[in-house]
């Protein structure tokens, strides 16, 4: 039984399977062999090794307490109640540790000053953009620059997993990403191409590459809001997403994200449109 769930994890090992996928996997493979040691402890105990037996069966029910804090934690959004977890973590300093006098990063939060000026607040609308790989893969580009140059710091404003386990069970669970809430791009502008509006950004202008396609200003699509007696330009455009780690059962657990960007327009009245 044990060569057989050693095989299946080394076979699973071939396949880049979501994590939590292959948790689940795990954890039904184990519930298997769990139920194998409970079948091995009755029947010793059938048989009078009872020391053996009794072993066997201790080891059992331990082993399938934790598959039923697995089964709470992969298969469902309720919290065991029993589970220890935590507890043998803080007890076994799993918690990695950074040094104290480390400050939190001040590089990602300090230099989002809008390249394209300020604009007043209420003239703002988020937009949604589309993006091609080609794009996906310039905007990749743009963060290893910024991150060579260490103007992109993505560790986490400095923070270590203890710190960042309290700031989690604070903001309701939502993760932490490593770039904290984003930075904006230090030059981008936008260019009417082809009746599209294309977003084209960089570390600067001599070095711009097109990041996308506004397709949605506000609540309406790019065609709707195109025919409105209104100019529009970019405000802001802050790279966002990237690793972030999340709550898990013993501790935060780091995911893998592309970057994105997050995009507000700013709107003026035409007034020749408008006369039109």
């Amino acid at each position: 039984m044990f060569s057989f769930l050693d095989m299946v994890n080394h076979y699973l090992g071939y396949f880049n399977i979501n994590v939590t996928v292959k948790s689940r996997i795990y954890t039904i493979l184990g519930l298997l062999g769990d139920g194998y040691l409970f079948y091995v402890a009755i029947r010793l105990l059938k048989n009078q090794y009872y020391s053996r037996g009794l072993l066997f069966l201790a080891l059992a029910i331990g082993l399938f307490y934790f598959a039923i804090g697995n089964l709470f934690y992969y298969f469902t959004n309720k919290q065991f109640k029993y589970d220890i977890s935590p507890w043998l973590t803080r007890k076994l300093h799993l918690h990695p540790r950074q040094p104290e006098n480390k400050q939190a990063n001040p590089v990602n939060a300090g230099i989002n000053m809008p390249a394209n000026g300020l604009f007043d607040q209420q003239h703002l609308l988020p937009a949604k953009i589309n993006t091609t790989p080609t794009d996906q893969e310039n905007l990749k580009s743009i963060v290893a620059i910024l991150i060579q140059q260490q103007l992109l710091v993505p560790d986490y404003q400095g923070q270590d997993d203890a710190q960042i386990a309290n700031l989690l069970k604070h903001n309701d669970g939502k993760p932490v990403y490593a770039i904290g809430p984003g930075m904006m791009l230090p030059y981008f502008e936008l260019r009417h191409e082809n009746g599209k509006y294309v977003i084209y950004g960089g570390v600067n202008q001599a070095q711009v590459l097109p990041l996308g396609t506004i397709k949605q200003i506000g609540l309406q699509s790019i065609s709707a809001a195109d025919q409105l007696a209104v100019d529009f330009f970019l405000a802001n455009v802050v790279i966002v997403g990237g690793p972030y780690k999340i709550k898990g059962r013993s501790g935060v657990f780091e995911h893998q994200q592309d970057y994105q960007l997050a995009v507000q327009v700013a709107y003026q009245k035409n007034e020749q449109k408008e006369q039109r």
